[in-house]
């Protein structure tokens, strides 16, 4: 018997500073970091971010060489195919890291951002 397994995948809404942006996917979001202990570094990784006319959002994600002011970030996680209400993360004093594969396109005001690799203090979970 053939079965045919569509390959249905998820995307995140990231949200710094009052802009979103989408990404393909987020690592580092499960057990690891929920709430975090004091002290401890949590990291994150997003990956195939597109970042369309949030110029704040884009200033903070490039500002790896110059530390970013920490600042909360908020996580949804979307389905695809799913009416269920998105999963959603919250960090708090969030800051990136480092930067990977980025590119800007003046006339469509884009950037992409092949890897953004992120630290937060802590991680929450939306509780329902």
């Amino acid at each position: 018997m053939n079965e045919s397994v569509a390959n249905v995948s998820n995307s995140y809404y990231v949200t710094v500073r009052g802009e979103r942006f989408t990404c393909g996917d987020v690592t580092g979001l499960g057990p690891q970091g929920d709430l975090g202990l004091p002290g401890q570094v949590l990291t994150l990784t997003l990956d195939e971010c597109v970042l369309t006319d949030v110029p704040g959002a884009r200033e903070w994600a490039l500002s790896t060489e110059a530390p970013a002011e920490p600042c909360n970030v908020k996580i949804e996680e979307i389905r695809a195919g799913s009416t269920a209400p998105p999963t959603t993360w919250y960090l708090t004093d969030a800051r990136p890291d480092s930067v990977t594969d980025h590119s800007t396109t003046a006339t469509s005001h884009e950037t992409r951002i092949g890897r953004l690799t992120l630290h937060a203090a802590k991680i929450s979970p939306a509780m329902p």
